[in-house]
Parts: structure tokens; sequence; C-alpha cells
């Protein structure tokens, strides 16, 4: 005979329940290490940039009103589709690395 007593469990606190999981943890450090990467390369192409533009001031070019007005061509535009690939498999070389946890 079934039991027709109430539950008495309490009811969870947390009634959205648990979050998502997209990634197991070690995918989150290569997520991280990619982010930092990328910040990184970032950081270095600004201050290049900032520093090409003073210096092309200091000369008298207007450097940064040339390079917005600026046209590719095919070629330049294949080379840095090249550019772009080769960035992009060291971006993601971290997903085909063995990680082990740290203390491992």
């Amino acid at each position: 005979m079934p039991d027709s007593s109430p539950n008495t469990d309490p009811l969870p606190v947390d009634a959205a329940g648990r979050r998502p999981a997209f990634f197991a943890p070690d995918g989150v450090d290569q997520i991280l290490t990619m982010v930092l990467e990328l910040a990184t390369e970032l950081w270095v192409l600004r201050e290049r940039v900032f520093v090409i533009e003073a210096v092309a001031a200091e000369h008298g070019l207007p450097l940064k009103s040339g390079v917005e007005s600026y046209a590719l061509t095919d070629a330049q535009r294949a080379e840095l589709a090249a550019m772009r690939a080769e960035m992009m498999n060291q971006l993601f070389r971290t997903l085909n690395q063995d990680h082990r946890p740290v203390g491992g």
C-alpha cells in the first residue's frame, strides 16, 4: 500500500536550481588561459599603435586619419586572413593540450 503521508522534506533554498555548467573544471583553466593570452596580445597592440601614432604625429604625419581611410588590396586581405588563421591556431592550441590539475 503506497504511503499517503505528506512529504516533510525541506524545499530547496535555491528555488532557481543549479546554474548550468558548460565546462569541466579543467576547461575553465583552458578558457582563462585563452582570455589572458588575448588580453596580453591586445595590450601589446594597443601600446604599439599608441607609440606609432605618437611618433608619426611628432614627424607631422597624419597617420591616424590615413589609417582610417586606407583601402586594403586583395593581396593584403589574403595576408591578413593568413595571419588571423595563425592567431586562431595559437589561441586554440591550449584546448589540444593535456592539462593536469594543480598539485596532481
